[in-house]
């Protein structure tokens, strides 16, 4: 099983592309990198570790809000 690293900004997701072997890493990389794009004003940047079973392909369903500047 690999962790993904997803980036969760104004509303949008985004795959940072980051994979990981496990949950700690995955993490530990997110938070000093949320902690660096905070130290040059990049701020309320959110994020999440998916685990993804390798062989599987992995959908990320986002329901449609109100603040979402995408219809779909």
């Amino acid at each position: 099983m690999k962790f993904l690293l997803v980036w969760i900004v104004s509303g949008s997701v985004l795959d940072s592309g980051l994979r990981y072997d496990d949950v700690a890493s995955c993490f530990a990389d997110a938070k000093n990198s949320g902690i660096e794009l905070n130290a040059v004003g990049l701020r309320n940047f959110k994020f999440t570790c998916i685990p993804v079973a390798e062989g599987k392909e992995l959908k990320v369903l986002i329901p449609p809000t109100s603040r979402s500047p995408f219809p779909f």
